[in-house]
């Protein structure tokens, strides 16, 4: 019983304040995050923040700096990758294309 009680809690905070899909033991997928009416473009940039044991966390993923990252100056659409790894590791991408 001890053991379902911790396993349930160790789920229960790996998940805090986070929206969308969470695994048990490893997350990996990609959604929209945002769209323009503005065509798609031939350029692509990428900006990443991590996040070790849920005690730090480091990074830029801002949309301006994939944007920058890559020279572009009109946003078509954005993509955020998610990865994590029982909830002590994870790394979040933003992927913007445009022109």
């Amino acid at each position: 019983m001890t053991v379902a009680c911790a396993l349930a809690l160790t789920l229960g905070m790996t998940s805090c304040g986070s929206v969308g899909l969470v695994g048990a033991v490893y997350t990996g997928y990609t959604e929209p995050a945002a769209v323009t009416s503005n065509e798609l473009g031939s350029k692509v940039g990428q900006a990443s923040a991590i996040s070790v044991l849920g005690v730090a966390a480091a990074g830029d993923a801002g949309i301006n700096k994939a944007a920058k990252q890559a020279g572009i100056t009109k946003v078509s659409h954005v993509d955020k990758k998610i990865v994590s790894v029982l909830g002590l590791f994870t790394k979040v991408t933003y992927t913007v294309y445009g022109e």
